[in-house]
């Protein structure tokens, strides 16, 4: 599939899930809809780690008062999201050093755990198909691995191997990582050998699963998250932006 291809069918998956998304942000109260805005707009790459969140333009730009945005800030810093300072107010939170360390390397075990639960369950149903499918699509951007599209559909990727592996517990922890703001952190240090050696570790992941073999799955994906923090690790200094808390 070409880029047009791949961003026509993104379209239309789009599409597809709008009105059903519209049907579910009706019922959010306002906090909930300010929170569901500001992960969205991180996840699109408006918002970046370590960027300033300002009350008056977020009122503005959701058309709530401020007890809502103040109520949505306070519940995204309790999960991680943001960071709150007491005389420099929320800020998009920007993983320390030690942070990503500690963070990827619990990653790796659970990734490791959803590859070898969805080998398992490989056989069932249409779960080949759809694991096929969505490495198809990612395998779309692999020359254009720095678009908000790309992002969207790496993590549709996850989320697939997530679905065929059926754990509940893995699909109620994996989100509380907060991988999202990873990505966007370290996303302009990729450079293109690095996401050539990415695209041929999702491509074994996808064949250790589609195989069948719960051991190989959960090894080959533990190494992908892996050698991901070794590199992460060797980035400089200014890779992990400090923000003044006092």
């Amino acid at each position: 599939m070409d880029m047009d291809a791949a961003s026509r069918s993104a379209r239309v998956r789009s599409r597809e899930s709008a009105e059903a998304e519209a049907a579910v942000r009706a019922r959010m109260t306002s906090p909930d809809r300010v929170v569901d805005s500001i992960l969205r707009a991180i996840r699109a790459g408006v918002y970046v780690p370590g960027q300033r969140l300002i009350e008056a333009d977020l009122t503005r730009d959701y058309q709530v008062s401020r007890g809502p945005v103040r109520e949505a800030l306070k519940r995204l810093a309790a999960e991680g999201v943001l960071t709150l300072t007491r005389h420099r107010g929320a800020y998009v939170r920007a993983l320390t050093r030690v942070e990503v360390h500690d963070s990827l390397m619990v990653l790796e075990v659970l990734v490791g755990l959803m590859a070898k639960v969805a080998a398992k369950r490989i056989g069932e149903g249409d779960n080949a198909a759809k694991m096929r499918e969505a490495f198809r699509r990612l395998l779309a951007f692999k020359n254009d691995g720095g678009t908000a599209a790309f992002l969207d559909e790496r993590r549709s990727f996850y989320d697939t191997i997530l679905q065929i592996g059926g754990n509940r517990e893995l699909q109620r922890m994996l989100p509380l990582m907060q991988i999202h703001l990873l990505r966007m952190q370290f996303q302009g240090y990729i450079t293109p050998r690095d996401r050539e050696k990415q695209f041929a570790e999702y491509q074994a992941i996808t064949e250790t699963i589609l195989s069948g073999d719960g051991v190989r799955s959960e090894k080959i994906a533990s190494l992908h998250i892996r050698r991901t923090r070794l590199s992460l690790m060797r980035l400089p200094v200014e890779a992990f932006p400090a923000i003044r808390t006092e």
